[in-house]
């Protein structure tokens, strides 16, 4: 991205991003658009789009392959 998300022009360069892959930000949010900061609200749209391409195994694990922690449980960013 070319600007920070807390700009005016960074929300928009996300919103467009975002769009681009199928996950559209309203306008209108109700409750959450009058308390959320707009930079959240972006962050769960981008974790969306993460989750999605998740589900339809299109996500690529960083690092690859996932490591492991002493619990047997793999740690990885998904994105």
């Amino acid at each position: 991205m070319a600007h920070p998300k807390s700009t005016w022009a960074g929300t928009e360069e996300r919103k467009q991003a975002l769009a681009a892959h199928g996950i559209v930000v309203p306008a209108q949010l109700g409750l959450a658009g009058r308390r959320a900061a707009v930079d959240d609200v972006l962050d769960a749209a981008a974790a969306c789009w993460s989750t999605a391409r998740f589900c339809a195994g299109e996500a690529v694990s960083y690092p690859d392959p996932p490591e492991r922690f002493d619990d047997g449980i793999p740690a990885a960013i998904w994105a």
